[in-house]
């Protein structure tokens, strides 16, 4: 299944201000990686890059590395799709990552962001939380 995993999930497990849910939701990604098919937005690298300092950085580039996800370098999200979601009331970053996740065809987003959760149905893929990700796929 194809999924992408907001900022905030890589900043909770990798950062200074750790959750315990978005830790245990990325140990299961990787020890799971046949089943998933990680997508990371240019988007997401640039947040992650500026919001962790070097050694904690290097530690989340293992991760997509190990893990055999795709990061895509280049900004491939059409902008009438980013622009759809923009209408539907979402900041300017959160509309290019819900545009993403419909653009590749993600099932799934997962996000602390209560802007991603608070969304108006229908939507081309779910929204969830970790904990609610690790309550219907794993554990």
């Amino acid at each position: 299944m194809e999924i992408c995993l907001d900022s905030n999930e890589y900043l909770f497990t990798f950062g200074i201000e750790r959750h315990a849910e978005c830790v245990e939701l990325l140990t299961y990604l990787s020890g799971t990686p046949a089943k998933w098919k990680l997508r990371v937005p240019r988007l997401v690298v640039d947040e992650v890059g500026r919001n962790l300092p070097t050694p904690l950085l290097k530690e989340c580039h293992r991760f997509w590395r190990d893990t055999g996800c795709v990061v895509d370098e280049e900004d491939i999200t059409p902008i009438g799709l980013i622009n759809a979601y923009r209408k539907r009331g979402l900041k300017s970053g959160d509309a290019v990552i819900a545009a993403y996740c419909e653009h590749v065809n993600a099932k799934c987003l997962v996000s602390e962001n209560r802007d991603f959760l608070a969304l108006a149905k229908p939507l081309p893929f779910r929204v969830m939380k970790a904990s609610a990700f690790l309550k219907v796929f794993g554990r």
